[in-house]
């Protein structure tokens, strides 16, 4: 593996845009799952967290050769409007939004559903002609399946704030049978309708007939299938670091390897990697994750990577004590699971398991970090408060971690943390290298 090589080789790891096509990694059950429900004409929420794979999952609905895949002939009669909500400013309208909508129907050849199209445009895609318009497509065998991503986005456009909008929706996907919607958010199916009924002043759920489909961070075999792409391979070790710093998160997998990737060969190559990944994506991902933790799951987020941090800085002087075992863990540690944050040792197999000391018991399951650049960024902003970040110094000010630790246990623990010599945490490379030096030594045992 020489330098020159790595220079001529093209990237396979993308991380700055949605993949698409070919790049897409698996999730078939996700799509299986969907397609399953278009075949019966019914909507699908895909939720999950930021950089989950939500655009990247519709971008593959929409792709010709995936529909054929899992539809066969069932496709023929799919039309695919992906709209932008993202691109919608002040000025666009359910006008705007159904003009964008019924785009793919100006290929059909079909008079009558001309007719009805013309006549819907000419009310203002009122209520009565744009029902006509989606039972004559049903009539005729066909399924406008419209693919809404960062739906959210609509709910909070000033032009959008009539319910009528959104009760219309529901009854053209659920009433006529020409029409399907397959959004994402970040937001549940729950939260999406308890957000209706704030912004909306009313008290109907507009999205129930929706399965509420969340996408999960990458299992094992997800990440081997990643990794595997490089090409010269990366080695067990240099596997077993990516997957260890970045966690189960897509985009910090992708930017983790693709930085591993780009590095060229040498003793300092891990540290480098480490380095330009977290200048270049975690740190961001990571402060704007944080603005979306309720208090507990920050609370539970920071004593995992503090255990993380100074169990490999202190050893067995740094322990939370009791605090190990609180029953309320367990919510919280369930959401940082959805968020490829932490998890349980017991679910760690093949090469994957690694250091079994730093560790959070809550009723005899055994919780680590799954995401060793989280405990670098908690290092930052806690530790050696090297970036201020607001809405962390307020939260810290206010308190709201009493709830699940004393004030004593937390003091004591940042006191403890802030004694770590400075050669350990000197900066992330140091801290990557302890990493890195732990991995190849677990491996020659």
């Amino acid at each position: 593996m020489t330098p020159a090589k790595r220079i001529s080789s093209r990237n396979p790891f993308i991380y700055g845009r949605p993949v698409k096509g070919k790049e897409c990694l698996c999730r078939e059950e996700a799509l299986r799952t969907i397609f399953n429900r278009l075949r019966n004409g019914e909507s699908t929420a895909v939720t999950g967290e930021p950089h989950i794979g939500k655009t990247s999952l519709l971008f593959q609905i929409a792709d010709p050769e995936t529909r054929k895949e899992y539809l066969d002939e069932d496709d023929r009669q799919l039309l695919v409007a992906n709209v932008d909500l993202l691109a919608f400013g002040d000025q666009d309208s359910p006008a705007t939004f159904w003009q964008e909508a019924l785009a793919p129907l100006s290929g059909l050849r079909v008079q009558s559903i001309k007719t009805a199209q013309e006549r819907a445009a000419q009310s203002g895609y009122s209520r009565q002609p744009l029902e006509t318009l989606f039972r004559r497509l049903a009539e005729r065998g066909y399924l406008l399946v419209l693919l809404l991503d960062e739906f959210e986005r609509l709910l909070k456009h000033p032009n959008f704030k009539d319910p009528a909008f959104f009760a219309h929706l529901r009854g053209l996907a659920t009433r006529t049978g020409g029409l399907a919607v397959v959004l994402a958010s970040r937001l549940s199916v729950s939260d999406l309708n308890q957000m209706g009924r704030g912004l909306l002043d009313t008290g109907s759920p507009f999205f129930n007939q929706m399965a509420n489909l969340q996408l999960p961070p990458f299992g094992d075999d997800e990440i081997e299938v990643l990794l595997a792409r490089a090409d010269p391979p990366f080695s067990d070790d240099e596997a077993l670091f990516i997957r260890r710093v970045a966690g189960r998160n897509p985009y910090l997998l992708q930017a983790m390897a693709a930085a591993l990737f780009e590095t060229p060969a040498s003793k300092e190559r891990g540290e480098k990697a480490a380095e330009a990944f977290y200048q270049r994506a975690a740190t961001q991902y990571f402060d704007d994750l944080w603005g979306h933790m309720d208090d507990d799951t920050r609370t539970i987020a920071v004593i995992l990577a503090l255990q993380e941090l100074g169990g490999r800085a202190l050893g067995n002087r740094f322990n939370f004590g009791e605090i190990e075992r609180v029953d309320r863990y367990g919510p919280e540690l369930q959401k940082l699971a959805g968020r490829g944050l932490a998890e349980r040792l017991e679910a760690r197999r093949r090469g994957w398991i690694w250091d079994g000391k730093n560790l959070l018991v809550w009723r005899g399951q055994r919780w680590g970090l799954a995401c060793a650049a989280f405990s670098w960024w908690v290092r930052d902003v806690v530790v050696a408060s090297a970036r201020p970040l607001p809405k962390y110094d307020e939260w810290l000010k206010q308190k709201k971690y009493i709830g699940l630790l004393t004030q004593k246990q937390w003091d004591d623990a940042r006191a403890l943390l802030r004694k770590v010599p400075a050669s350990a945490l000197r900066g992330v490379g140091a801290l990557a290298k302890s990493l890195w030096d732990e991995i190849v030594q677990s491996r020659q045992v």
